[in-house]
């Protein structure tokens, strides 16, 4: 974290960075997020509403007595899935984005209303980001940034209650040697 700072710091005042905020997306944060996910809201507003359920369903369990190890882990694995599925689907709406984009921006050249070589790179570059490139950066991003950070909510929610609860099955049941498993 401290190296990430320093190495932003110094992109920063040396000129290679440039940071600055934009107020429209603070005014109205869901047209921002339409205008960016599309509806790859729907996947990733359904993963994130498991997410929690799950989160809160481990946290009660890890707050009763007499609960078996076998019954949190199948739901820490669901969890760890869910959480996973963040990655998955960044993963696959970015391929749909890149084909809509260049379905897009190709679709009229082999119709034959232009020759590929009448078409300029803004052009075509204009063609690709309406055409859903800027969709598949997005959720590239979106994806792989709630992944990350739900791992590490995932930690600060259940970490201390769960190291506990693991630590005293440990001593209660003790280890199992080699030769058992």
């Amino acid at each position: 974290m401290c190296w990430c700072a320093l190495f932003l710091s110094l992109g920063v005042f040396a000129g290679w960075l440039t940071i600055s905020a934009s107020a429209p997306w603070l005014i109205n944060p869901v047209v921002f997020l339409y205008r960016h996910l599309r509806l790859s809201i729907v996947p990733f507003g359904c993963l994130f509403l498991l997410y929690t359920y799950l989160i809160s369903r481990l946290r009660r369990y890890l707050r009763r007595d007499g609960i078996k190890l076998s019954g949190l882990t199948y739901y820490d694995r669901l969890l760890n899935t869910t959480i996973s599925s963040f990655f998955g689907v960044g993963v696959i709406w970015t391929a749909v984005g890149m084909e809509s984009a260049l379905m897009q921006a190709l679709n009229c050249v082999n119709q034959g209303q232009e020759t590929a070589a009448a078409l300029s790179a803004w052009a075509l570059l204009e063609r690709l980001v309406n055409g859903g490139l800027l969709l598949a950066l997005s959720t590239t991003v979106f994806g792989g940034v709630c992944g990350y950070v739900l791992r590490l909510l995932k930690i600060v929610l259940l970490g201390k209650r769960w190291d506990c609860f693991v630590l005293q099955e440990t001593v209660e049941y003790g280890k199992v040697d080699a030769a058992q498993k």
